[in-house]
């Protein structure tokens, strides 16, 4: 492959997956299909669940897989990793050092977009699944940049953690509001905006007809990140 080429790791979940190839498809300044980024993705749902062996060890690590399916990518000839789910950066630092070319990371990119965005936010809400919370690795990534994270209280979460996987998941209905309502809760704690932090939930902040305002979106900024290092490398086919 003779052109940058992102890889991506995908089936965590398979339909935050699919939304955030629509993502970089869509945010990608093409005229035609030639001016695409190719994409090599491996969707693989069998993976375990992240957050299950987060909360309680006993359950099946997926790590092991998930560097299985890196290491596919990179004998695919992808230039670097993405990888469309929060709670798997727990694990980040082990799939980096498993594979020879760079895997970007959702919660990093999503610090410096809120610390690039906002003179000086101080705290930040976070909307995620209860293995990224306990496992802090957005305070690990937001810490450096003098931010706070704020979690949802319990009845925020509960709400949260039924959205995630008794609907979006599950591939049930769900009601948009509920995640505006625990964003507003955030944003009544004083925080000065609110990042989706879980990939499923993303999929329903993308289909709002109508954002609340200072909610960043980590997927969308993974996105961002992907088209921005693509037509930096390959941008002179658009001059």
């Amino acid at each position: 492959m003779n052109r940058p080429a992102l890889g991506i790791l995908g089936g965590v979940g398979p339909l935050a997956t699919a939304y955030f190839m629509k993502l970089i498809i869509e945010r990608t300044p093409a005229r035609t299909d030639q001016d695409h980024m190719p994409m090599v993705v491996i969707n693989d749902p069998q993976i375990p669940d992240r957050t299950a062996f987060i909360l309680n060890r006993l359950e099946d690590d997926p790590l092991p897989e998930m560097v299985a399916v890196a290491r596919r990518l990179e004998t695919f000839g992808v230039d670097y990793v993405a990888v469309p789910c929060n709670t798997a950066h727990y694990f980040y630092d082990a799939l980096m050092h498993a594979v020879k070319i760079p895997v970007l990371n959702i919660v990093e990119e999503t610090a410096r977009e809120i610390a690039n965005q906002i003179s000086t936010p101080t705290k930040v809400g976070v909307m995620a699944t209860e293995g990224t919370i306990s496992s802090g690795v957005y305070d690990m990534w937001f810490e450096p940049h003098g931010i706070e994270v704020v979690a949802p209280d319990e009845a925020g979460q509960k709400v949260l953690n039924s959205l995630i996987y008794d609907k979006v998941k599950a591939n049930q209905p769900y009601d948009e509001q509920e995640l505006t309502d625990v964003a507003c809760d955030l944003f009544d704690q004083g925080c000065s905006a609110v990042v989706v932090g879980c990939t499923e939930l993303s999929v329903v902040f993308q289909g709002m007809q109508k954002k609340p305002e200072h909610v960043y979106d980590s997927l969308a900024v993974l996105a961002d990140r992907c088209v921005e290092r693509y037509m930096s490398e390959h941008g002179e086919r658009h001059e």
